[in-house]
């Protein structure tokens, strides 16, 4: 394949951390150069909003839920690729996100939770997250945050990264490669039977043989495009930002429970969080969320209470409505391809994803097996 400067092969829209990755991995492995249609800015969305760490908590059951094997595996390579390939991206993009280890607490407050610990605990060895389960005693050892009442806890060493510069490093990694980012809002698509030939912006064509549709809850809108149901809605996450006073301690390690959680940053900064909440696109952080946030978390961790309040933050996470990313080519129009769903796990995905739909993009087949999350699975329903 071969693109240049005014044509190129392929058009991404959306600038987030998927379609970054995604033109990233076309450009960088398989020659292949895109333009990136960004309507707001790179990372503006949930990608530079999200909190940033790469835990393995998605690999473990979840109340109720329990992830497929296959989306285990996926987050599982998806942190393997994270680790892999931060220097290169480091040395390529000039940008330095803080990719750093943070020690997680998983802790238990009833019998109840000391069972579903121990049993998330067995989850993450076989998963291959080195975990071990910590008394009260070991706890305190530790000067943890967390609360006295602990009566114990999972602990492990995993992965985080600050999101927005994270971001910024795809897109300029991707530009050392030939990727063009240009600002504006895709409004159609351009077909020739049952070929793609393009994408709209306004009144303009602008004309490429492949278009990937990454633009996160919004890709809800490309339904009547192409005739195709994407059930993917924006799910608000809220982040409470607390400023350490100089001179004050910090945490020394993240905890993790389901009523909220505390994540000291590679940066200093300590996120807060987190809310989940369908309220459409409304993106703006309420001051009802701050405090049943701080409420939660001053439970598991009570020194917060004590640490100022920076700002509150949020975002829209793009959900699929089966929990399962949206990945691959859309049955009946060759050329075009879709990447959504991640939920709150688009930055532990973004890179495996990118990489596996740029080898599908190119190859026709991937590296990782993607049946699981093709759009092809939409139509069943």
């Amino acid at each position: 394949m071969t693109s240049s400067q005014s044509s190129p092969t392929a058009i991404i829209v959306g600038g987030g951390v998927i379609g970054c990755a995604v033109a990233y991995f076309l450009a960088a492995e398989h020659g292949v150069k895109s333009l990136i249609i960004e309507r707001n800015g790179i990372g503006s969305e949930a990608s530079g909003g999200a909190a940033g760490e790469l835990a393995a908590a998605e690999l473990t059951e979840q109340g109720s839920h329990r992830p497929a094997a296959i989306f285990t595996k996926f987050l599982q390579d998806g942190i393997s690729l994270h680790r892999n390939l931060a220097q290169t991206l480091l040395q390529e993009s000039g940008v330095d996100y803080l990719l750093a280890p943070v020690t997680m607490l998983r802790p238990a407050f009833t019998e109840g939770e000391v069972s579903d610990m121990m049993g998330e605990l067995d989850r993450l060895n076989e998963a291959g997250v080195e975990a071990a389960w910590v008394d009260p005693e070991a706890i305190r050892a530790m000067h943890s945050w967390l609360a006295d009442d602990a009566m114990g806890a999972v602990l492990s060493t995993e992965l985080q990264l600050e999101s927005y510069p994270f971001a910024l490093a795809l897109a300029q990694a991707a530009e050392q490669h030939g990727v063009q980012i240009r600002n504006g809002e895709v409004t159609g698509l351009e077909r020739s039977g049952g070929r793609i030939t393009g994408v709209r912006m306004g009144n303009e064509v602008l004309s490429a043989p492949i278009v990937v549709i990454a633009n996160g809850p919004w890709s809800q809108f490309a339904s009547e495009w192409i005739g195709l149901d994407i059930p993917v809605i924006p799910i608000r996450g809220q982040i409470v930002h607390l400023e350490v006073p100089l001179g004050a301690p910090h945490p020394r390690q993240a905890i993790f429970h389901s009523t909220g959680y505390l994540l000291p940053k590679a940066s200093g900064a300590i996120f807060v969080g987190t809310t989940i909440e369908d309220v459409g696109f409304d993106r703006e952080p309420t001051s009802d969320a701050r405090d049943s946030i701080m409420e939660a978390v001053a439970r598991i961790a009570p020194q917060i209470i004590d640490i100022p309040i920076k700002q509150v933050t949020a975002c829209l996470r793009p959900y699929s409505t089966d929990d399962m990313p949206i990945i691959g080519a859309v049955p009946g129009i060759d050329g075009l391809f879709i990447a959504t769903g991640h939920a709150f796990k688009g930055i532990t995905l973004c890179l495996v994803s990118g990489k596996n739909l740029a080898e599908l993009i190119v190859q026709g087949s991937s590296s990782f097996p993607m049946d699981a999350f093709s759009p092809a699975r939409l139509i069943a329903k």
